[in-house]
């Protein structure tokens, strides 16, 4: 038996605004320079990266991308100063709390079960 976890974050009205996939999906644009080969990278279609991130900018209120028009170097995206924070905020969050939970798995679950399965975080 093991404990499996996974967090995001989501709007007062229920609205999503960022998790595991859509985190990846930021770094990849940030790393690859646009949102198509960012979510060719982690092999995300287009347009579903597209509406992810369209939604996900709705309920956030802000844009999380930089598009840039295309031209002699060609176009791109670069992630916002906000979207930056948010990222950043978002990974803060996540940090340590696989050993808080397993922590409290051991508590609860530990004289029940054997500890030969750590806690994963679905990031």
């Amino acid at each position: 038996m093991r404990i499996r976890a996974k967090f995001w974050l989501e709007s007062n009205q229920g609205g999503f605004l960022l998790g595991p996939g859509t985190l990846r999906l930021l770094l990849a644009v940030e790393e690859q320079g646009s949102l198509k080969a960012g979510a060719r990278a982690i092999r995300l279609g287009y347009r579903t990266a597209w509406a992810r991130l369209n939604r996900a900018e709705e309920a956030l209120g802000f844009p999380l991308l930089e598009r840039h028009s295309g031209g002699e170097g060609g176009g791109g995206s670069t992630l916002t100063p906000e979207a930056l924070e948010l990222v950043e905020r978002y990974r803060r969050f996540l940090q340590g709390l696989e050993e808080e939970l397993e922590a409290r798995f051991e508590r609860v679950f530990g004289d029940w079960v054997s500890k030969s399965a750590p806690v994963k975080l679905v990031q």
